[in-house]
């Protein structure tokens, strides 16, 4: 017997911690008035666990069904529809509990976690105070009079841009801070009004003083693609009875009885960089929350054709003319050290970085790398198998080596000195080390000249 459920499930973080906070779930077609998910996509990021709690399944509640599947009456599997072979593994459903207990000075003790739900902007609508996500510790707030005396009404920033009250605003920023009598009426306004978000926590399936209510959570994780373009994903969720039983609601269920939701789905991307102007940085943070998708029109909207650079973290500068016809890049990276490399060097130095996307610009430019063996520091591409040398000038003011005529950012190993190339014998046991292209320039007695048999780019 085949049923078909009109509520799914919805809203929650993507999280990869063993305690996971939440956001505010609910049943998506009865908040969007659709009768049907199918058409619904809601974005996620690729390369990161998505946490979606069944609050409400047909007859079910979201704690009832719970219990449930714990006590082993139901069992609830996620089917996926589209994209199954782009999923980092099947979508795993889990019993958790909520956390509960403390006030809201225990806040911290208890789990409970109060964040940005969106970029909180200065003034001029430029300036970021706050990235999204942030913990909110302090609330930046202009002071905007309604009235005489000591009537004021404390505001976000941004509320006034949006208001248009820019004008009627102190100048100072204040910070509203919850040693203030009105800090938690106002956190919670903000709360209610959708610019912070209030994440409780979840935890495993403990019988410990401060569990709360069961709960299942889905949890699925889209591969990353290091590309531009988006991923549908979609699911269903079906429940199976395995051990026949009536409901709290008087319902009877038969074992072996079947039900399974509308499809509802997903849109996995990469999020954009930030800011665009001449000095962009791309931090190991926008890695981790996947906002690493440059778009090269926004750029140029920017500075037109003229010169940008690009820092990720303290490890390469990148810098170029922006082309007018530059694509859309992937702009991930690591800093991941190649064993491959150290363990045949032991008594080298390195830095790594690895662009997975092997991005590649219309315009070459140059890439600035950390001179971490002074005039002797050598740059090498590296493919996995060969060490490729680079052409590279050494800047004793700024401790620096800098490769021009680069185009595609991929693999680049920066070795405190010449790595030596081995001469393989006949009948010699093959190795695993990497094969060292050898040098084709000559030495430069000049620190400002090109480093020592480096070699051609």
């Amino acid at each position: 017997m085949k049923k078909t459920l009109a509520a799914v499930l919805a809203a929650a973080m993507a999280l990869s911690t063993a305690t996971v906070a939440f956001a505010r779930d609910y049943l998506v077609d009865e908040e969007l008035g659709t009768g049907s998910t199918a058409d619904l996509e809601t974005e996620i990021r690729y390369g990161k666990n998505v946490d979606r709690l069944i609050n409400e399944l047909g007859d079910f509640e979201g704690s009832e069904l719970a219990e449930l599947v714990d006590d082993g009456y139901v069992s609830v599997t996620a089917i996926v529809t589209e994209g199954s072979n782009k999923l980092d593994g099947k979508p795993s459903i889990t019993v958790l509990r909520r956390k509960t207990g403390g006030s809201n000075s225990q806040d911290t003790a208890i789990g409970n976690a109060y964040t940005w739900a969106d970029n909180v902007y200065d003034l001029d609508g430029k300036t970021l105070i706050y990235k999204k996500g942030a913990v909110v510790k302090n609330i930046p707030v202009y002071s905007v009079p309604t009235g005489t005396g000591t009537d004021v009404a404390w505001k976000l920033p941004e509320e006034v841009v949006n208001a248009g009250e820019k004008d009627s605003v102190t100048s100072t920023l204040q910070y509203m801070k919850p040693t203030n009598k009105d800090y938690n009426t106002y956190r919670t306004e903000l709360v209610n009004s959708g610019y912070i978000n209030r994440n409780d926590t979840l935890e495993d399936n403990s019988t410990s003083s401060t569990a709360g209510d069961k709960v299942l959570r889905v949890r699925f994780k889209v591969s990353d693609t290091y590309g531009t373009g988006d991923t549908t994903i979609g699911m269903k969720l079906r429940i199976t009875i395995k051990k026949a039983f009536e409901s709290y609601n008087g319902i009877s269920y038969k074992k072996g009885d079947t039900y399974t939701t509308d499809e509802f789905k997903y849109k996995a991307k990469y999020g954009e960089l930030d800011d665009y102007n001449r000095d962009m940085q791309v931090t190991l943070q926008e890695v981790d929350d996947r906002n690493v998708k440059f778009d090269a029109s926004d750029l140029y909207d920017q500075i037109g054709n003229d010169t940008f650079t690009m820092a990720f973290e303290d490890t390469a500068v990148f810098e170029a003319k922006i082309s007018a016809s530059q694509k859309d890049l992937n702009l991930y990276y690591d800093l991941d050290e190649k064993t491959d490399v150290t363990s045949a060097y032991p008594n080298v130095d390195f830095e790594f970085i690895t662009f997975r996307g092997n991005p590649s610009f219309v315009n070459s430019g140059s890439m600035t790398f950390n001179a971490i063996g002074g005039k002797n520091t050598t740059v090498y591409t590296f493919d996995g198998e060969t060490l490729n040398p680079l052409n590279s000038t050494y800047d004793s003011t700024y401790g620096t080596v800098t490769v021009k005529g680069i185009k595609k950012l991929g693999t680049f190993v920066v070795a405190s000195e010449i790595l030596e190339v081995e001469d393989e014998e006949d009948n010699e046991p093959v190795s695993s080390a990497p094969i060292v292209e050898e040098s084709s320039s000559q030495p430069s007695s000049n620190d400002g000249d090109r480093n020592p048999s480096t070699g051609a780019c």
